[in-house]
């Protein structure tokens, strides 16, 4: 084991030696857009917010004592834009995630790992892999098969606050990496997370946006540690207190589109 355990709680996402930038930034292709168009579509009285379409009653899950932090949170988000396409519900196994790209060991893996796996071979179903199992040679054949069920398409690294503040309004769901400590578990009376500056040493969604009193962007943190941790499993994060310290090291990236198993088709994202 090579990851770090903060207070109980296990994290496992590796440092790469550089950045990776292996897939096209949003911005290359998607619109960016300012903080007035972004406060219109979050304020929109028609627009469902996160928590509200995803209860942690449902949605969050719990990575327990391995390293899968990565792994739940690009299964969790894809599980979150299938949905968001129009997709019926399908909960997806972090731990198959986690079994593709942790090298064969518990020790903990890298973001842009996960983002790739999730483009060319999928997430099985979570009812078909056991649950804290890493190892993908021991994923059944019917897990196997099932993967190629459950992708993602469009896809894009996030390279600043604009970019993942803008793709989140517009339809994206998100993975970051954070950097756990004290600090971090302890959220203020907003629910925002308290400081916490590091290279990034866990994997976590993200699903929402809003702006904070102070006029910044704060993210909706998708957790791995089940529903006592935060808020009902969820927390919020600013690019300042949070997540600028990590960008420099990790590819976070953005996730919309999803395979339809009956259609084998990319739905229209509406």
């Amino acid at each position: 084991m090579s990851y770090d355990i903060v207070n109980g709680f296990s994290t496992g996402l590796l440092l790469p030696r550089t950045r990776p930038e292996t897939f096209p930034a949003y911005r290359t292709t998607q619109q960016v857009l300012s903080k007035d168009q972004i406060r219109s579509i979050i304020e929109n009285p028609e627009r469902t917010p996160g928590r509200i379409r995803f209860p942690g009653g449902v949605w969050i899950r719990n990575q327990g004592s391995r390293g899968s932090c990565n792994g739940f949170a690009g299964a969790w988000a894809l599980a979150r834009a299938r949905v968001m396409a129009g997709l019926p519900f399908v909960g997806l196994s972090g731990e198959y995630l986690y079994s593709m790209i942790n090298g064969g060991r518990d020790s903990g893996s890298m973001l842009d790992d996960g983002m790739q796996a999730l483009l060319e071979k999928g997430v099985a179903r979570e009812d078909l892999v056991q649950h804290e199992s890493y190892l993908y040679s021991q994923m059944s054949d019917a897990a196997r098969v099932d993967a190629a069920n459950h992708k993602g398409f469009e896809c894009y690294r996030v390279d600043d606050d604009s970019e993942l503040a803008s793709g989140l309004a517009l339809g994206f769901v998100g993975v970051v990496a954070v950097h756990v400590n004290s600090s971090y578990q302890r959220l203020d009376s907003r629910g925002v997370r308290g400081t916490a500056i590091g290279p990034g040493n866990h994997a976590v969604g993200v699903q929402d946006v809003r702006i904070g009193d102070d006029g910044e962007f704060e993210y909706d943190e998708v957790g791995s540690w089940g529903r006592r941790n935060g808020q009902d499993g969820y927390a919020w994060l600013t690019w300042k207190q949070h997540l600028r310290s990590t960008v420099g090291n990790h590819a976070f990236y953005l996730i919309r589109a999803a395979t339809d198993p009956q259609q084998k088709s990319v739905p229209e994202i509406k």
